[in-house]
């Protein structure tokens, strides 16, 4: 059982304090310093835009115009300090509310934009562009629900019942093969937030092992890709979903103890250096931050850190 070593703890530290985006700094504070919350809470605060959602939360999307995909990343760790202020929350919600369409039962990840601001392909905007996401009807509604129950002081109980059925019912008719790696995260989030009734996240965790068995990357060789790898579906050993799959994220401890970088972080395993090069310098050392918190994160929780 690979273990990091405490030299190598360091450098990971050093590595986000001294080249992380502000916000994976204060994470860092916090989840591996001993900081207080309100280093974070200031720094998730000055993402927020008038309009209450937020920006400059996803490295691959640096449009400074609210978007539901990183109106998410910031609810969501305003969940996990306790909620964060009202003044915040509340308005975040209603950015979240507003951009609910009612003829998808959806939420868009992000809004039409001219494709200026640097971004991965992925998020290039065209008329097919919703579409070709399935209306997002898997990536982010069961995320966006499980937030939604998260606040749900600020959410009409009506519509959030109702946004509730639609997760459970589409959980039981989608076709396994079709969920790809993102939406599977979602329906993770929405099966363990503690926030979300009992009876629908066990009805949504009686598919995951389906859908996870059906997408995930078990060869070694292929870590390096992308694709749903192991610990993608856990953070701790507490997930219910480490049991069934526990050979495979142990292996994959194993693998991400190994493959930390010289500089001490852990990279991005895809790229669109082709479209935006000088952005993506920037956004790689963003992610390697993002991606640095989360796996010192995941090591101590599974008991990797010497």
């Amino acid at each position: 059982m690979n273990q990091l070593d405490p030299e190598a703890r360091d450098r990971a530290i050093a590595f986000v304090l001294e080249r992380a985006l502000p916000l994976d700094r204060a994470l860092c504070r916090h989840h591996h310093l001993g900081g207080d919350m309100k280093g974070v809470l200031d720094e998730v605060a000055a993402l927020q835009n008038p309009d209450g959602g937020f920006h400059g939360m996803e490295p691959d999307f640096q449009d400074e115009a609210s978007s539901v995909l990183c109106t998410l990343r910031a609810l969501e760790i305003l969940w996990e300090l306790g909620g964060g202020p009202d003044s915040v929350s509340a308005r975040a919600v209603g950015k979240l509310r507003a951009a609910y369409v009612p003829g998808w039962r959806s939420w868009p990840l992000v809004p039409r934009h001219d494709n200026s601001a640097p971004h991965a392909p992925w998020w290039n905007w065209s008329e097919e562009f919703d579409e070709g996401w399935g209306f997002f009807a898997d990536n982010p509604r069961p995320s966006v629900v499980a937030t939604l129950h998260a606040f749900s002081r600020h959410v009409d109980a009506a519509f959030l019942k109702q946004m509730t059925e639609v997760v459970v019912e589409r959980t039981a008719e989608v076709d396994a093969a079709t969920v790809q790696k993102d939406a599977i995260e979602c329906y993770i989030r929405f099966a363990t937030g503690p926030a979300v009734p009992s009876a629908a996240r066990e009805a949504v965790l009686a598919r995951l092992p389906e859908f996870v068995e059906a997408a995930l990357v078990t060869d070694t060789a292929q870590w390096g890709g992308y694709g749903l790898q192991p610990l993608d579906i856990v953070d701790e050993p507490s997930s219910p979903l480490y049991t069934p799959f526990r050979e495979h994220i142990d292996r994959h401890l194993d693998h991400v103890v190994e493959t930390q970088g010289e500089d001490g972080a852990w990279a991005p395993n895809w790229s669109w250096r082709g479209q935006f090069p000088e952005a993506w310098e920037q956004a790689e050392f963003a992610w390697k931050g993002v991606i640095t918190v989360k796996r010192l994160r995941q090591l101590a929780a599974f008991g990797r850190v010497a």
